[in-house]
């Protein structure tokens, strides 16, 4: 069976393809860098401090800041009405606020949207009473934590420190269990 291509052609073929798979696995080394940066920006036992500094804004546009809720177990819970998780997270998170009362302190905080966005979408959660809504316009706290999925979610003890760091969609019953190892810890 004779090559489609004739000899001379072929060196230059494998020659194309070895660079590009040179160059596809240098951007892949890349991009796993930057993601175990970014990974291990809020990974656990880490102190919680620049993020704490960071300011927010309430609906009402008072400023905020993390360290405000510092003494108590708090929840950080990024997130952004295009998340399509977000708002049945939002009531489960809510129905926990409820159930642990003053023992945990939860912020959910939205990422560059505006108060209109971000109200109007919280407005039609049920179950959000004593969950603090927070907008966060220049979306610092998702960078600060070197986000990449969403939701994002960072549990911190009360001595501010970063507990655990959860990726994407949440499952209620495993944030139950981190509060209650946080709270009996």
């Amino acid at each position: 069976m004779q090559s489609m291509f004739p000899r001379q052609h072929r060196s230059r073929i494998y020659l194309i393809i070895g660079v590009l798979a040179i160059a596809v696995l240098a951007i892949a080394g890349v991009f796993a860098s930057r993601l175990f940066t970014r990974v291990s920006s809020a990974a656990p036992g880490t102190r919680f401090s620049t993020e704490y500094s960071l300011a927010f804004s309430d609906y009402d546009g008072n400023q905020v800041h993390l360290y405000d809720y510092a003494r108590k177990v708090l929840i950080a819970y990024a997130w952004a009405s295009w998340c399509p998780y977000c708002a049945s997270e939002i009531s489960d998170l809510g129905q926990l606020k409820q159930e642990y009362g003053d023992q945990i302190q939860i912020v959910a905080i939205n990422r560059g949207e505006s108060v209109e966005t971000a109200r109007a979408f919280t407005n039609a959660i049920p179950d959000t009473s004593g969950i603090v809504f927070l907008l966060d316009p220049t979306d610092s706290f998702f960078k600060a934590i070197g986000g990449y999925a969403m939701p994002e979610m960072v549990f911190i003890d009360s001595g501010g420190n970063i507990i655990y760091h959860q990726r994407g969609p949440i499952d209620i019953g495993d944030v139950q269990a981190k509060i209650e190892t946080l709270l009996h810890s």
